[in-house]
């Protein structure tokens, strides 16, 4: 006899996140993934992740096997290069593909334009004649327009929804040739109760300190850019630089670079740092600065913006749908140091600039707070699990999350 738990269970909404890399590696689709995942079991969806053992793949290394202290299963299998591409797109993980193609039936959701999982949801798919969705995360530079067709042709246009973090991002997928139907525009979210209470830093206090948290990926994240921006702001009193994040390879060349340009004493290499320690960075900052040559969102623009910090950014990808230029931080061109030197000196010679634009950035932030996007998400895979006749069934979380206040 099947109990009324096990009849319970045979309706509820079933989702499997198919990603590269998951917690406790670190990055914006990471993040995104353990958010949403986390967001989904408390709202009574079974949901499951599918991933590989990959902590970096520049240079690659795998994470430590351990068991993964999550609300709902992790499963890892071992990644593998299998040729030399850049950006970590010849990562491939053939047990994440027989996984996912012998996993009950449910909505696949995977994520990032290109990468391995994007092809297992294709494959699974076809295979399941299942729902698929899929999150690209683009940024609409991932190589030649003529292969990103090609991508977007393979993994995209057959996917049953596409999920686009921004505007930008949604024209982009649409230019490849996705139905313009078939996208839902759901941005990036940040979770405001990590950090309460507001910042307390004094605004009189110098040097003012910039900060900088992110991959140590010179090429990606713009960060030969910002260092000779710090060099074109004379004064050492003026600007303090703090470099928070895991070494990608690009360090120990950016560290030669400060020291050619007589800057090193005013840059503090932090490194990679717990969640708390990451919180009480961004309470000891100014100001946070995000360099990026290409950027499909920056997700640590919402956790600035939440921590009352104004921002300094490269105007690419999604962040000017995330940053208001003017009202909670400046824009910039990419590679432009001398542009970034003076966003970043305006930003430093004035205290009540920096307060103005960081309580804005708060108060910004709260349309970006997970518990008003989770819903959106939740009815989408509703929407899809119904049109296969899945089940779809769901419950209230069972706590509820904290909203910033003023």
């Amino acid at each position: 006899m099947i109990g009324r738990s096990d009849r319970a269970s045979e309706r509820t909404l079933k989702v499997v996140e198919l990603t590269q890399r998951y917690f406790p590696a670190l990055g914006g689709v990471e993040r995104h993934v353990r958010e949403l995942s986390t967001g989904m079991s408390e709202a009574g969806v079974a949901v499951e992740v599918v991933t590989s053992d990959l902590r970096r793949d520049r240079p690659f290394s795998r994470l430590p096997r351990g068991p993964d202290h999550s609300a709902f299963p992790v499963h890892r299998h071992r990644a593998l290069r299998a040729f030399p591409a850049p950006h970590g797109l010849s990562i491939v993980s053939p047990g994440m593909l027989v996984d996912a193609l012998t996993r009950r039936p449910g909505v696949l959701h995977a994520h990032a334009f290109g990468y391995f999982p994007t092809w297992v949801g294709r494959l699974a798919r076809a295979a399941r004649k299942g729902p698929l969705i899929v999150t690209p995360h683009y940024d609409g530079e991932k190589g030649p327009r003529l292969y990103a067709r090609a991508v977007a042709r393979a993994t995209l246009v057959p996917a049953d929804r596409v999920i686009a973090l921004t505007g930008r991002e949604a024209d982009a997928l649409t230019v490849l040739g996705v139905d313009r139907d078939r996208i839902r525009i759901i941005p990036n979210g940040v979770s405001l109760v990590d950090f309460l209470p507001p910042r307390t830093r004094d605004p009189e206090v110098r040097p003012v300190t910039a900060l900088y948290v992110g991959r140590i990926e010179p090429e990606q994240k713009g960060l030969e850019d910002l260092l000779r921006a710090l060099a074109l702001i004379s004064s050492p009193d003026a600007l303090a630089l703090r470099v928070v994040g895991e070494d990608w390879g690009g360090e120990s060349r950016l560290r030669d670079l400060a020291r050619d340009l007589g800057i090193a004493r005013r840059i503090t290499w932090v490194g990679r740092v717990s969640e708390a320690d990451k919180r009480a960075e961004y309470a000891g900052a100014d100001l946070l600065v995000l360099p990026s040559r290409f950027e499909p969102f920056g997700i640590v623009l919402l956790e600035a913006m939440a921590a009352g910090l104004p921002t300094v950014a490269t105007r690419v990808g999604g962040i000017p749908e995330v940053v208001a230029d003017g009202v909670t931080g400046r824009l910039v061109p990419p590679r432009d140091p001398t542009a970034l030197a003076e966003a970043l000196q305006a930003l430093a010679s004035d205290p009540s600039l920096r307060l103005r634009l960081g309580r804005s950035g708060q108060e910004r932030a709260r349309a970006f707070a997970w518990p008003g996007l989770l819903p959106r998400f939740l009815a989408l895979f509703r929407e899809v699990a119904e049109e296969y006749h899945l089940p779809s069934e769901l419950r209230l979380p069972p706590r509820e999350h904290g909203t910033m206040t003023s």
